[in-house]
């Protein structure tokens, strides 16, 4: 039994609703893995979680990736296991294989994808329903204040999604400021790792995270609970496109008559998803907008090429959504659609 302090219990309840009612997510009786990088935040959700065990009916798995990046790694592992056994909690540790070092271009990308991958492998192996990551408010600011320097339409500009049923994530501290986490971690007298590369402006996150967002909150102190309004909004706006759109998710080809028929929002909202249904690579929003001018002023044959190894072809007769590998043909499938 892992007891919370009397007056964290409250805000644990908080939490435990904003998993169910907003994220639509009952942990009650579920196997979950915590990514636990025995940073400050992943060391509350970790605790928090042990502290659910009794009263849901919840089995906890942690995970540790060790990325052999830094000379913390060894020590971090280390820790990793003694925190885990301390709560009880099984702990899953790997050294993951990555070429480079710190300084390597993309190796935080790299180290994040390989990071993702084998924690989805943990997943299928402990049986888990959710992987569950202590990404919180601050970092959901952070993420927002990213989308938009490279050019994220919306909905997706409001950041990261609280839960990912593809690849089975599930984020319950996204409501949660930093400075909550830390005052937690205090007073439940936990210990945890700091990782000093955090701070270093070397990539773009960290100069947002170090440079920009302190002036954001000194303008206005309520600016994380702005950017969670945010979220909100663009989480309902998701949910109805995603209901609109869903029944053109695999469709390929929209003939120009089919394009007419519906007003641009709509029109954009049904090219995105098609794009997104070929795999993984964020649609910005300056390069859709582009795609619809062409096909507003019939300017093609044209290819727009999207993140991801994508492409939309406009033609004399409409837009085609395909893998940018494949070589276009002229006799592309025709399909009748309805509004």
């Amino acid at each position: 039994m892992v007891p919370l302090r009397p007056r964290w219990q409250g805000w644990a309840r908080q939490v435990l609703r904003f998993t169910t009612e907003e994220l639509g997510v009952d942990l009650r009786g579920t196997r979950v893995l915590v990514a636990y990088s025995t940073g400050v935040d992943s060391t509350v959700l970790l605790h928090l979680l042990a502290s659910w065990r009794a009263p849901l009916g919840i089995e906890v798995h942690a995970a540790h990736a060790h990325h052999g990046l830094r000379p913390e790694a060894d020590l971090e592992a280390q820790k990793a296991r003694a925190v885990c056994a301390a709560l009880g909690v099984a702990c899953h540790v790997e050294r993951l294989k990555l070429s480079g070092d710190m300084a390597s271009p993309g190796m935080e990308d790299q180290a994040r994808q390989a990071r993702y991958t084998w924690l989805e492998n943990v997943r299928r192996a402990t049986q888990s329903h959710w992987i569950l990551t202590a990404h919180h408010a601050n970092d959901l600011a952070e993420d927002i204040l990213l989308r938009l320097v490279r050019g994220v339409g919306w909905p997706a500009l409001a950041g990261m999604p609280g839960r990912d049923d593809t690849r089975r994530l599930l984020r319950p501290l996204l409501c949660c400021p930093k400075e909550t986490l830390v005052r937690y971690a205090q007073e439940h007298e936990l210990s945890w790792c700091e990782d000093p590369s955090n701070c270093l402006p070397l990539t773009r996150r960290n100069r947002i995270r170090t440079q920009v967002l302190p002036l954001l909150c000194a303008e206005n102190p309520r600016w994380l609970e702005r950017c969670l309004d945010l979220w909100r909004l663009a989480s309902r706006d998701a949910a109805f496109w995603q209901d609109q759109t869903r029944p053109l998710r695999l469709i390929r080809f929209f003939p120009n008559e089919f394009l007419r028929a519906m007003p641009a929002a709509q029109r954009l909202r049904v090219l995105a998803t098609a794009l997104r249904s070929l795999g993984p690579g964020q649609v910005r929003a300056q390069t859709l907008l582009r795609v619809d001018e062409l096909w507003y002023h019939q300017r093609h044959p044209r290819c727009v090429q999207f993140p991801g190894d994508k492409c939309i072809l406009v033609r004399a007769d409409g837009l085609a959504v395909m893998p940018i590998f494949r070589r276009p043909q002229a006799d592309f499938a025709r399909t009748s659609f309805s509004l």
